[in-house]
């Protein structure tokens, strides 16, 4: 799950309609260049998608039951199931900040960004169930996968409503987290020496199921070239409404009313 916080405290959780092709010569439907990923909203139909949000351009297959979700001024998108209201699909980078105490939103460290340590952070953590990691190889690239089942805790053991991961620079800045009775499946990349984080998640009391099939078909579409991550551009403060001081209203040309 992502939510994006003010940074000072340092959360781990489709597009433009395509045309339906009749292929009247050799080339096929799938063959088609995919349709860049549109607004969060959305309701996808089904077809190839594209996105160069977390730098690599992946584009993908989605078939009918899916719907862009937000994603913030970051590098992230997120498609929700709309089978399974309350389950996602996240797609982020891991850049090393991570928390060394997963309590303790004071302890952002930066690490080495590389797929053995984010899985040592996640499946290490001692408030998850994880299963053991193994390998696992999209389009190519290769990383490790596991799942991970979050058991309640008593509030004397963790005083934060949600586990902090690590950190992503969405809006003002913000982490990866998990809650309790939380369900999640992480696929984590090295994809030209970025790692990419995709995850599965169903919120507490929602079921997994679905949304992991439906999920795994996706993610075994993928098709994912190396590329540079570009930060959205820094959007300046909006004017303030109390007017500069002038030396006079002949000085500025302006006049008052």
């Amino acid at each position: 799950m992502m939510k994006a916080v003010p940074r000072r405290l340092g959360l781990g959780l489709a597009l433009l309609a395509g045309a339906a092709l009749l292929t009247a010569g050799p080339v096929a439907a799938q063959d088609a260049a995919p349709d860049p990923l549109p607004q969060p909203g959305t309701i996808l139909e089904p077809g190839r998608y594209v996105s160069r949000t977390v730098g690599p351009a992946i584009d993908f297959r989605v078939d009918a039951g899916w719907i862009v979700g937000p994603g913030g001024d970051g590098p992230i998108f997120t498609l929700e199931y709309m089978q399974s209201p309350g389950t996602v699909l996240s797609v982020t980078r891991f850049d090393g900040e991570t928390f060394l105490d997963t309590c303790d939103p004071t302890s952002m460290s930066l690490v080495e960004a590389t797929v053995p340590r984010l899985a040592e952070i996640v499946a290490g953590n001692p408030f998850l169930n994880a299963g053991p990691p193994d390998v696992i190889e999209v389009d190519g690239h290769t990383g490790l996968w596991f799942d991970i089942g979050v058991p309640a805790y008593e509030p004397n053991e963790c005083s934060l409503p949600y586990l902090l991961l690590w950190a992503i620079p969405v809006g003002n800045g913000g982490e990866f987290v998990q809650v309790a009775d939380q369900q999640s499946r992480f696929i984590l990349l090295d994809v030209g020496g970025d790692v990419i984080a995709i995850a599965i998640e169903s919120f507490p009391g929602v079921p997994f199921g679905g949304l992991l099939e439906a999920s795994m078909e996706l993610v075994e579409t993928m098709n994912i070239e190396p590329g540079e991550y570009i930060p959205p551009p820094t959007v300046a403060p909006a004017p303030s409404s109390t007017p500069a001081a002038s030396p006079s209203s002949t000085d500025s040309g302006a006049s008052s009313t």
